[in-house]
């Protein structure tokens, strides 16, 4: 029979060996965990270095594509043009629209009295009556068809060039023209109205007031063969042809008080002071673009050079000629002639547009692509991926705008295997070692 001296003895031994037991698994469990992190790190610290490392890197196709080499501008259209003034106060009342071509001698605008204007309201809404009375009757007729269509789409398809160029200024004159369009429908609708007989009574109410409105009228023709221009320039002589030569870069500059100047035009009769310009009369023969650029830009360019003109909003390129350019300060001004789309831009006065030099053909790149550049001999290496690894190719860039470039093989280049179209480049090739893995 055991002494309680040997049961406290042979309890302690269990409590020890107890310990002894949890320590070790306690071990085992520390080396199972050590192990498993070790594994964590030889499967996927590769993975996580060339993330942080690489895998940011972007590779695209290498196409040929057109760079324009262009030159920024602003400054003012100079057009051969007579100013017309208003003989007496009143009210004018266009014959002709805005940038329409009319021969010497031609009635293209009727000037009234200010007692007139009640007159001219009669007429005006008498017309608008007579319009919706017969759009009610017959509103097939103002489906949108054939040229008139083909005109308002034209007109809406400029809001997305205006959207993409960031040109809001250009709404103006879409909302103008589109207001000319549909007021030259309602019209052509009116003319073509005489058979109805419901709009008869109204047609004699009308042709009563317009006989009275001709009694106090004086007609207004043209000197000389021409576009009109409506609209009133208060730069009035300032940019003639004659003064061109007088003309500083300050003269030149688009500001809040010049615009960008654009005559807006009238569909309906408008008042006039005694003496007031109220329209131009421009000779369709020649315009000049008058504009200032950085001195520096003008060593590209020198007189005779024939370039092209692109003028914000406008999708057309002009084709013109240098005529003279004139250095200042920091500043030169360039004189351009040109004299096709005249009608198109006639309205314009300050502007800002693009002298576009030359068009340049070839290996189109992003700039940022391009690595140890060499600007004596104009040379910069590119990374291409062969057989999924980075290697370095020489080339020589033919030309640069913006953030693109065109380049070719190198001429001193040895290389049998140089860059060409569909290579596939890396596009940010910081970093990027001759030889690399690339995925």
């Amino acid at each position: 029979m055991g002494t309680t001296k040997d049961e406290g003895i042979n309890l302690a031994g269990s409590g020890a060996r107890q310990k002894k037991r949890q320590k070790k698994r306690r071990k085992h469990r520390g080396r199972v965990v050590r192990c498993i992190l070790i594994l964590f790190v030889l499967v996927y610290l590769p993975a996580l270095w060339k993330w942080i490392f690489h895998g940011n890197i972007e590779t695209d196709v290498l196409y040929s594509g057109n760079l324009e080499i262009s030159i920024r501008s602003e400054g003012v259209l100079i057009w051969d043009e007579t100013y017309v003034k208003s003989p007496k106060e009143g009210f004018v009342i266009p014959k002709a629209e805005q940038g329409e071509r009319i021969p010497n001698n031609y009635n293209f605008a009727v000037i009234v009295d200010k007692d007139s204007q009640r007159i001219l309201k009669e007429i005006e809404n008498l017309e608008k009556n007579i319009i919706r009375q017969f759009a009610e009757n017959n509103p097939e007729v103002l489906d949108l068809k054939g040229d008139f269509r083909d005109k308002v789409q034209s007109e809406v398809n400029k809001l997305t060039e205006i959207a993409i160029n960031k040109n809001f200024s250009a709404i103006g004159r879409i909302e103008a023209t589109l207001e000319n369009l549909l007021y030259q429908r309602n019209r052509k609708l009116f003319e073509e109205t005489g058979n109805r007989l419901y709009l008869e009574d109204k047609k004699r109410e009308l042709e009563i007031l317009q006989a009275k409105l001709n009694e106090s009228a004086l007609n207004v023709k043209s000197e000389f063969s021409g576009i009109v221009v409506w609209g009133v320039d208060s730069a009035d002589g300032k940019y003639d042809v004659s003064n061109i030569q007088n003309l500083k870069p300050e003269d030149l500059i688009v500001n809040e008080n010049t615009g960008p100047y654009i005559s807006a035009g009238y569909d309906q009769p408008f008042e006039v002071n005694k003496g007031q310009t109220f329209a131009r009369l421009v000779s369709n023969e020649t315009g000049r673009y008058v504009c200032v650029i950085g001195k520096k830009d003008s060593n590209r360019l020198k007189k005779g050079d024939d370039i092209s003109l692109r003028i914000d909003g406008i999708k057309d390129l002009i084709p013109c000629a240098v005529e003279s350019i004139e250095h200042f300060d920091d500043k030169s001004k360039v004189v351009v002639s040109f004299n096709r789309y005249i009608e198109k831009i006639v309205q314009y006065r300050h502007i800002k547009a693009d002298l576009v030099i030359e068009s340049v053909e070839g290996l189109k790149i992003p700039q940022r692509s391009l690595v140890n550049r060499n600007i004596f001999n104009n040379t910069a290496d590119v990374f291409v991926v062969r057989t999924n690894r980075a290697v370095r190719k020489r080339v020589r860039i033919i030309a640069e705008q913006d953030s693109f470039a065109i380049i070719e093989s190198a001429h001193d280049s040895t290389d049998t295997n140089p860059v060409r179209i569909f290579d596939i480049y890396v596009v940010n090739p910081q970093n990027i070692e001759e030889g690399q893995v690339i995925d």
